[in-house]
């Protein structure tokens, strides 16, 4: 198992509320991951209506609020870097990513629509669709979360290779945390039967899919125990039934887990494959943030390297 090292996150901010989240979020977790943290801000200069003076405001606030972010860092001990730039905000801030070689984003998104979670059409969302690192997605009405010793982290998991790299990056985030790691995979038994059989279900069809069900879903428990034994972290984990992302988000409730840790599937095109899946139902759903980790995501410790090594030229 490749070591994850967690050197540097960088934070979304626009002075919002759900911003102001995501900021709270990101100090205490690179405190607790020894990283740098980048306050980032984007200046969109191209709104129609906004006059000279207006976006030089707006340039002014921009750097104050980093600015104060960075300064709240530090009063934390976390090593910071105030940054602020012009453009698209989804596309500035993922540039940024990617210049700096950052290990996480952490992005807040707004309230909720009706009985779900607003995040269509938001920056957040093009973000978790597109970024190649893990984005940390902090909700403005989220638990308040504790990082360190005391944490309990929840991966959720379906054994398949796309989540391979969220079980791992579960594991070593709990790692250098020195947290809890619980690992559950749902079984959605009523919608399995429902495309079972042709329509027609024996006792016998009804018992083989619970068992098929059942067995993959402890496997894939297993795998992510094994991978958290292999990084030294206290787990444990649970086969769990239900529709899966409302049993996952049922269970992080009353685990009161500080965090949840999903995986994407694929892309389709250039952008990936979020919407309509359990992670995106999950992002909508639930109450506490939730890390979501791309199936592209490569090796961090690998890109932590080659940082490391860009920096020294």
């Amino acid at each position: 198992m490749d070591d994850t090292r967690f050197t540097d996150i960088v934070v979304a901010t626009d002075g919002s509320d759900p911003a102001a989240a995501a900021v709270d979020a990101a100090i205490g977790l690179a405190a607790g991951t020894g990283a740098t943290l980048h306050a980032c801000t984007v200046v969109n200069p191209f709104p129609t209506g906004q006059s000279l003076a207006d976006l030089r405001k707006r340039r002014e606030e921009a750097d104050e609020r980093v600015e104060s972010i960075v300064a709240r860092a530090e009063d934390a001990g976390v090593d910071a870097v105030a940054t602020v730039r012009e453009g698209m905000p989804a596309d500035q801030l993922l540039a940024y990513v990617e210049e700096v070689g950052a290990d996480m984003v952490v992005i807040g998104t707004h309230g909720r629509g009706g009985a779900r979670r607003v995040l269509l059409g938001s920056v957040a969302e093009t973000v978790v669709r597109t970024a190649d690192v893990p984005v940390l997605v902090v909700h403005g009405d989220a638990v308040e979360v504790e990082w360190g010793s005391g944490s309990r982290l929840l991966l959720a998991t379906d054994g398949s290779d796309a989540v391979a790299p969220a079980e791992r990056i579960g594991a070593d985030l709990a790692a250098t945390l020195g947290a809890r790691l619980t690992a559950v995979s749902a079984v959605d038994q009523a919608r399995a039967l429902t495309n079972a059989g042709g329509g027609v279900l024996t006792n016998e069809t009804v018992e083989s899919v619970k068992r098929a069900l059942t067995t993959r879903a402890t496997d894939a428990v297993d795998r992510a125990l094994d991978r958290a034994e292999e990084a030294g972290v206290d787990a444990d984990g649970e086969v769990i039934e239900g529709e899966p992302s409302r049993a996952v988000c049922g269970y992080a409730r009353d685990a009161d887990a500080d965090l949840v840790v999903v995986g994407t599937h694929g892309r389709t095109g250039v952008r990936r494959v979020v919407l309509g899946s359990v992670a995106e139902r999950i992002l909508r759903a639930a109450d506490r943030p939730v890390l979501v980790v791309p199936a592209a995501a490569g090796s961090l410790a690998g890109a932590g390297a080659k940082a490391d090594a860009e920096s020294k030229e």
